[in-house]
């Protein structure tokens, strides 16, 4: 949160701007747009029916489910709806509408037009078609693009989850918006009967050509049963093989029980034979036919065997009645066979009757089946004829009462739909919502305000605390300087001027922490070196030498940056001979040492030498100068050129005892700190640590670092 907060006041003035400038500009415009008004009109689909007739019409009755009213709406947002509604009020005429009859824009209403791109681009560029237009064709464009204003300025809406469609209207006039809304919903409901009555005479059309196309069906497929039935002699509808139907049954009993009465014979026959050759014989015979014929012969048969018995035991085998009774036996035991042999004769007669009659059954069964068969055939095809004639005569009786139907309902036909609320004459304006434009446009310039400041956050590449540079090179930090308020006057004369202010009380800092660095005292060279110019490294220089001297050290400030000479101008001295004529062996170093009067500082400025610096600076003589100056003074300071614009920044940091590498807080590049800064070290200098130059405290304090809030935060105890 406290870093969000800081982002906010560190950029308060960019975000301050766009929200005046994003606000200001939609005020502007909110203020000049054109106030329309709305009218809405509602109308309800209707969901009860009112049809007189209970049938399933040709022209339904609409059935206001979801799909219907969407429908419904789509119908009012169509273009063909609202032509008519053009055609209607004659809007063609009306400027409003008609953007070919609007006057051009004049005043500041002209100006603001012109900040459209649209006005920007030639006319002829806009044209995207070389095709040349009939006059109907521009005519027809022209009601088009009417026509298209008119469905902009239209809104069809449900009303939740009812059955009433809201149609409102947007306009300058309030009126015209009223008189357009109730304009639609009448030409609405119009619409719907126009529609209703042309479905209507559409069905009756096609209904009485339908009707006439299955009334002559209806008469053919009648006529073609007729025939049908002629030639096929099918004299009923219903029951013309039924009396073949009953032959084939009684027939078929009839042949059922002759082929039980053959099949009985047979088995008759077989087993009198069987039995008749068998030991028993005629006996056996006899009690299978159960012949009263037979059975008295054979009781007669038995007879005579007990007499011959009795006969045999009286008279012996030899007498003459035994031989009657034993003759007796033999010619009725003969006659017996004679008459067993007939029945079998008769039992096959009947079995060769019973087949035939079973043949004869047969064929006259086959032969009705087969008529049958025909029959059936033809029954068939009868039955597709007279089911097509009932279909043609139903689907002709079921069409003229329908045809009758519907030319009584055409007349009582209504609308589905009817109008619950006329749009009124609308009071206040709907569009432009003032208040709520100008707040979207704060909210809205707000929120780019801050995304900016976000990017310009993002892309700070400078260095905005020492801690930062720490972190990132492991040099340490030796403080920062805060920037001398805008009328303050040069740095240098501004510490003695104002001694216990912010820059001041940075420079004794300074000081304090290369005392506790050089505890035993014999680093005494220090030089203030800077990646590119502009770092504010002369100043800080300069200021510092005369914070030393003012604190009762012996100390002499030294100008080593020969291209571009300053420390002169900064303390008020000339510049006639200096380190560029002592070290070409031109002057003596008294000649050329100057004391500021006010601190009295030591002071060589850099000369007027033609000869090249970095073979000045780099010669045996600088460092017996320093080596002379090191004897005689407590602090050197060197004032030194940047190190990644010339190369001598490198030669005096081989020199120095100490350097203090300065950064412009917020504009030195961290890639160019960081490479200076490489530079020098490579060069075999003592970084003892970096210094942040310029410093705005106030903007400072604004960020979350460890030393944020330094100087600003206790402003009360500096006069600056």
């Amino acid at each position: 949160m406290r870093r969000t907060t800081g982002l906010l006041r560190r950029h308060k003035l960019l975000i301050g701007t766009v929200i005046v400038l994003g606000t200001g500009l939609a005020t502007l415009a909110a203020f000049r747009m054109t106030p329309l008004y709305t009218a809405e009109t509602l109308i309800m689909v209707e969901h009860r029916k009112n049809t007189v007739l209970n049938f399933e019409g040709v022209v339904s009755d609409m059935t206001p489910d979801i799909s219907a009213l969407q429908s419904e709406v789509a119908i009012l947002k169509s273009p063909a709806f609202a032509e008519k509604v053009v055609a209607k009020l004659g809007l063609m005429k009306d400027p409003e509408f008609n953007a070919a009859l609007r006057p051009e824009p004049t005043g500041l209403a002209g100006w603001l037009a012109m900040l459209n791109p649209r006005h920007w681009v030639p006319a002829s560029w806009r044209q995207t078609s070389d095709v040349p237009l009939s006059p109907e064709e521009v005519e027809r464009n022209q009601t088009t693009a009417v026509v298209n204003a008119v469905l902009d300025n239209t809104a069809v809406r449900p009303q939740g989850r009812s059955y009433v469609i809201a149609v409102s209207f947007d306009s300058e006039d309030p009126r015209k918006a009223s008189l357009i809304a109730n304009t639609m919903a009448d030409l609405y409901l119009v619409d719907q009967l126009d529609e209703k009555f042309k479905a209507s005479k559409r069905a009756t059309q096609w209904l009485e050509e339908r009707i006439t196309d299955l009334r002559k069906e209806a008469q053919t497929t009648g006529d073609a049963v007729e025939r049908y039935r002629s030639q096929n002699g099918l004299t009923a509808s219903t029951n013309e093989s039924t009396v073949v139907t009953q032959q084939l049954s009684a027939l078929n009993t009839d042949y059922m029980l002759a082929r039980s009465k053959r099949q009985e014979a047979e088995a008759k026959l077989r087993e009198v034979t069987t039995l008749a050759n068998s030991p028993r014989g005629v006996s056996a015979v006899g009690d299978v036919l159960g012949s009263p014929l037979i059975q008295a012969l054979r009781e007669r048969e038995v007879d005579l065997q007990r007499q011959i018995a009795d006969a045999t035991n009286r008279y012996g085998t030899k007498h003459p009645m035994l031989q009657a009774l034993q003759s007796q036996l033999r010619d009725l035991q003969g006659q017996m066979k004679t008459d067993v042999g007939k029945i079998v004769s008769n039992l096959g007669n009947e079995v060769e009757l019973a087949k035939g009659r079973e043949r004869a059954l047969k064929t006259n069964l086959d032969q009705l089946e087969s008529k049958q068969n025909e029959q059936s055939q033809a029954t068939v095809g009868l039955r597709t004829l007279e089911r097509d004639a009932s279909t043609a005569q139903a689907m002709y009786e079921s069409l003229l009462t329908r045809s009758q139907q519907i030319a009584a309902q055409s007349d009582i036909r209504q609308p589905d739909a009817r109008v619950v609320s006329e749009a009124s004459i609308p009071l206040d304006p709907s569009q432009p919502n003032r208040k709520l434009i100008v707040l979207l446009a704060l909210v809205v310039s707000g929120t780019l305000g801050v995304l900016l400041a976000m990017l310009r956050e993002r892309a700070d590449s400078g260095f905005r605390s020492p801690h930062q540079f720490e972190l990132a090179t492991g040099v340490r930090s030796l403080g920062i300087v805060p920037r001398i308020p805008r009328f303050g006057g040069a740095p240098a004369g501004y510490i003695v001027d104002k001694p216990i202010s912010a820059f001041a009380e940075s420079m004794q800092n300074l000081r304090t922490s290369l005392l506790l660095a050089n505890p035993d005292g014999r680093h005494r060279v220090i030089l203030f070196s800077s990646s590119v110019p502009g770092e504010g490294k002369s100043s800080i220089a300069a200021a510092f030498a005369r914070t030393c001297a003012n604190a009762g050290q012996r100390t002499i400030l030294v100008d080593c940056d020969l291209r571009r000479k300053s420390l002169h101008d900064m303390l008020g001295l000339s510049n006639n001979r200096g380190l560029t004529e002592v070290l070409a062996g031109t002057a003596a170093l008294e000649e050329v040492v100057q004391v500021d009067q006010r601190t009295g500082l030591h002071v060589i400025t850099a000369g007027h030498g033609r000869t090249l610096p970095q073979d000045t600076l780099g010669s045996s003589r600088m460092q017996q100068l320093l080596s002379r100056l090191s004897v005689d003074y407590d602090r050197i300071v060197i004032d030194s050129p940047p190190v990644l614009a010339v190369s001598e920044g490198k030669l005096l940091a081989a020199l120095a005892d100490q350097t203090v590498f300065i950064v412009r807080w917020g504009m030195t590049k961290r890639g160019t700190a960081m490479a200076g800064l490489k530079e020098v070290v490579e060069a075999g200098g003592e970084v003892v640590g970096v210094l942040f130059s310029q410093v705005d405290t106030r903007r400072h304090a604004q960020y979350e670092f460890p030393d944020s809030g330094r100087y600003h935060g206790y402003r009360r105890y500096y006069a600056n």
